[in-house]
């Protein structure tokens, strides 16, 4: 009996070296890469003042970039997650109230953050999605700050700083979080200036920029996996079967045609603001793209 015990004790001793060897292993890759710098050169980007860019700015951050969605309604940031052993991730204070980044970011910052995912000390910022923002035009991206410069200030610190656990560290190893977007933009991308209009090439335009990829797949198709799984946007899904005036109305509502209400996790309190021209829009390039496989 001592025998079996002695090498129960020498497996269990084996099992939490390893566990430990390969914890180190992934606190010492996860914390190189989040330490490392982006030099990033950031074109200068003429920001409007004028009371027209001002309003499209405000509908585009609301409708198309969503921002309250992460940043709350009055923009001072959120507590998403506070566990240590996950993470603790709050979303920034993008106001110039106290423990805001508003009052001393400069233009070049903005743009920094927004299109490249680097902060001001050079390094990734964390789960911003600027792997989105990064496809917004120079005409869009500006207006969008020159709103976010305006926003009234609200006194908001969040203490402890934001924080990644070990299951948070692991999980962006291997599944792909998108911890550190500067790490997923690509250098170089082409930033067209769409023509506005309920036309297939600014459906894509709007998708890219709105993040509808980052929920529900490069394709579309939907994620089959996870606790809240999205659907197929595609025509071999549940959209296939609606009318363009049934997908307004979803929007502008919550309800889809056969009474059931979205979930909370789609963003359509913010997307009903959309014109009818981006909906069609989006329609359009929904319809364009092809049906994803289904998964039986």
């Amino acid at each position: 009996m001592k025998r079996v015990l002695k090498w129960l004790g020498y497996i269990v001793g084996g099992l939490i070296v390893v566990i430990l060897l390969a914890l180190g292993t992934v606190y010492a890759i996860t914390s190189s890469r989040m330490a490392r710098s982006y030099p990033t050169s950031v074109p200068p980007l003429a920001i409007p003042g004028d009371s027209a860019s001002l309003a499209r700015g405000k509908h585009l951050t609301e409708t198309v970039g969503k921002c309250q969605a992460c940043h709350g309604d009055n923009y001072a940031g959120t507590v998403f997650a506070d566990d240590p052993v996950f993470m603790r991730l709050t979303s920034a204070n993008l106001t110039s109230g106290k423990g805001g980044i508003g009052g001393t970011y400069k233009d070049e910052d903005w743009v920094r953050t927004l299109r490249y995912g680097v902060a001001r000390d050079g390094k990734s910022v964390r789960f911003m999605p600027s792997e989105v923002y990064t496809h917004w035009n120079d005409t869009d991206l500006s207006q969008m700050i020159a709103y976010l410069k305006t926003l009234p200030p609200a006194d908001i610190t969040f203490t402890p700083k934001r924080s990644v656990g070990p299951i948070g560290r692991v999980i962006y190893l291997i599944a792909g979080l998108p911890l550190l977007p500067a790490e997923l933009i690509p250098a170089n991308l082409a930033r067209p200036v769409i023509p506005e209009g309920p036309t297939v090439e600014y459906g894509k335009y709007l998708v890219d920029a709105g993040g509808c990829r980052n929920c529900h797949g490069e394709n579309l198709g939907g994620a089959k996996q996870g606790p809240t799984p999205t659907p197929n946007l595609t025509p071999s899904g549940e959209l296939g079967k609606w009318t363009e005036a049934d997908f307004v109305k979803v929007i502008r509502t919550g309800v889809r045609p056969d009474g059931r209400t979205l979930s909370t996790f789609m963003p359509w309190q913010l997307m009903k603001g959309l014109t009818d021209t981006e909906l069609s829009a989006y329609w359009a390039y929904i319809h364009s793209v092809p049906a994803a496989p289904v998964s039986k």
